[in-house]
């Protein structure tokens, strides 16, 4: 949850370094080259001047044009026109500056198609409207004809400026086209352009996004030697990349040098160590950095303040987590949808689900709407404490307060059911469910087999199955597990065999987990040579045993009274230094008095007496 929540409230933090970037460039688009393919330039329905009915009127200020910004599209389209026909013709300041208009109406395509007017009526371009065009096509997604745009530069001798290669060195970072923004980088330098902080800032942006922080940090290293002082959007961006790659202690040495340096550091770097700290479940840490914080002048905001209420939360940390919620507001920070969830996720994760309710309560008077998750957080908490019928109520307080629940809310009450033995009321949720419109995921389809299988309800889970795959979703590796214990369980060998060999016709890939299921289902059923002879395979397959499946087959010998095997067995788990589960320990034990074998093994093995 949180997650989410810090991804859209440090979106400054990844993206900011574009920012200034875009002030360069919200000047709008710029005119098309002929050799363009035509689908770049879509077809305004105001396109032909015959859609204009009176004559146009240039709207005026200062000798610019356009310069009203309530102008509408449509007069702006008209005052176009008017300028084409203009004699003499408007210079190509002035259609940029128009152009640049619009472009802030976000009419992108319309500026576009304006620009392959501009050409067919043979307007003269520069580097200022062959900037816009890019940057149209960037904003576009069309990445690549912005660079065949910087081709067509090269060719009619008009040299590109630091603004043309920011633009396409972003547009190749948005595309994920890391090694191509570094490329264009590159040549940016090779043409004789210095680049500035937003050029750097922009690669490190790009670099970081990928997963390259290392490079990141590499560039602002080479940014100092080349005379750009870093800002604080350069230092911020590979901060946060050192937070999600858990270097936070190397984020904090970041910092001190950022300090040192005299960049102030803002409450986005301050509250992304902070999340990267609380993400590490040191508070002690997170606590001694906001402290600081605040004794720098830089106040904690709403994001500030819901990093650290949720990680004290999910340390179990409760009491200090809602006392770090009421000192909210004596700040001036309101809590939001997200602080509120994170407190009633700690109260319920603390078995305090009265408390929990209550800050739903509160959440709702101070006039802050809950939404779904909200909701999902209290059922989850409510099925974990088998209080399923309060449960089962917020789904009508959802629907007076006209939210849609989602899979993850049925998901939840299906399998709070199923636990506490209501599987065909889960089932019926589940026909509420589809009824209803919301079309249920292999999550959902997942939990309600296991819980019909475990509760023996085999047809009803076979249905579900060809309902879902009707549906055309596949089922995974997982599902199967559920499906072959289940026929196991109710002592449907043959069903469990022909499952588990579906999965290879269906190129799906089994587990661990699956030969063990497996294993355990032949022992029951008393097939101990199959059982033996899959566990071997399992290895062959690339599956190398776990202590799970040693004791798994450990005990199924023992229980098929085949002590020697399971002797065998045990030897070579203690071998690979795997130790016998509690359940395998007091099996041997019950068996000691009158299994010969067993008790020379706990009398006088070495592995015997390690076990005791």
């Amino acid at each position: 949850m949180l997650m989410f929540m810090q991804k859209n409230a440090f979106k400054a933090s990844a993206s900011s370094s574009i920012w200034v970037l875009q002030q360069h460039m919200e000047m709008g688009f710029y005119l098309f080259l002929p050799d363009f393919p035509s689908f770049l330039f879509f077809n305004h329905h105001h396109i032909t001047t015959s859609t204009c009915t009176k004559k146009p009127s240039l709207p005026q200020n200062n000798g610019g044009f356009l310069s009203n910004n309530s102008i509408s599209i449509d007069d702006a389209l008209a005052s176009f026109y008017r300028m084409l026909r203009m004699n003499p013709r408007p210079s190509i300041v002035e259609f940029g500056r128009f152009l640049g208009s619009i472009a802030k109406k976000q009419q992108y395509s319309t500026v576009v198609s304006l620009c392959n007017q501009m050409d067919l009526f043979g307007v003269t371009h520069n580097v200022y409207s062959l900037n816009i065009l890019i940057n149209c096509l960037c904003r576009l997604n069309h990445v690549v004809f912005a660079i065949s745009v910087l081709g067509k530069m090269f060719k009619l001798g008009i040299q590109p400026d630091a603004i043309t290669f920011n633009t396409l060195i972003n547009g190749r970072c948005i595309e994920g086209e890391i090694k191509e923004a570094v490329g264009l980088f590159n040549e940016m330098v090779r043409r004789g352009h210095q680049p500035d902080v937003i050029s750097y800032s922009t690669v490190i942006n790009g670099l970081c996004k990928s997963g390259n922080t290392s490079m990141a940090l590499q560039l602002l290293r080479k940014m100092e030697e080349k005379g750009c002082k870093p800002n604080l959007v350069a230092y911020t961006t590979i901060i946060d990349s050192l937070c999600k790659d858990t270097l936070v202690y190397d984020a904090m040495d970041l910092l001190s040098e950022m300090v040192d340096r005299g960049i102030p550091p803002d409450v986005v770097t301050y509250s992304t160590i902070l999340h990267g700290f609380c993400s590490l479940g040191h508070l002690n840490e997170a606590t001694i950095l906001f402290n600081e914080m605040v004794g720098r002048n830089v106040m904690p905001n709403t994001v500030t303040f819901t990093i650290l209420v949720d990680g004290l939360c999910k340390e179990g940390m409760v009491s200090e987590a809602r006392c770090v919620f009421e000192a909210m507001t004596k700040k001036g920070a309101e809590p939001n949808a997200y602080t509120y969830n994170a407190l009633m996720d700690g109260y319920c994760l603390n078995n305090q689900m009265d408390e929990a309710q209550k800050v739903l309560d509160i959440m709702v008077g101070k006039g802050c709407a809950p939404v779904v998750h909200s909701y999902n957080i209290l059922i989850n908490g409510y099925c974990k404490r088998r209080r399923l019928d309060e449960a089962k109520s917020l789904l009508v307080d959802m629907s007076e307060k006209e939210l849609t629940p989602d899979t993850v809310t049925y998901s939840t009450l299906m399998q709070g059911l199923c636990q506490v033995g209501r599987p065909q009321e889960a089932l019926n949720l589940f026909k509420e469910t589809c009824s209803s419109g919301l079309l249920p995921d292999l999550m959902t389809y997942s939990t309600l087999l296991d819980g019909l299988c475990k509760h023996g309800h085999l047809d009803e889970a076979l249905k579900l199955l060809k309902s879902m795959q009707e549906s055309k979703i596949e089922p995974d590796i997982v599902l199967y597990n559920i499906l072959i214990e289940g026929m196991f369980i109710a002592g449907k060998l043959e069903v469990a065999k022909e499952l588990f060999s579906k999965l290879f016709a269906d190129g799906i890939q089994p587990t661990i987990r699956t030969y063990t299921i497996m294993i355990k289902g032949l022992l029951k059923e008393g097939l101990s040579d199959e059982a033996y002879e899959l566990f071997r395979k399992m290895e062959d397959d690339g599956f190398l045993p776990n202590s799970c499946s040693y004791n798994v087959i450990i005990q199924g010998f023992l229980q098929n009274q085949d002590s020697s095997t399971a002797i065998r067995l045990i030897d070579e788990m203690i071998g690979k230094r795997f130790s016998a589960d509690s359940s395998t320990f007091q099996m041997l034990l019950d068996l000691e008095s009158h299994d010969e074998i067993i008790s020379r093994f706990m009398r006088g093995s070495s592995q015997g007496r390690k076990m005791k």
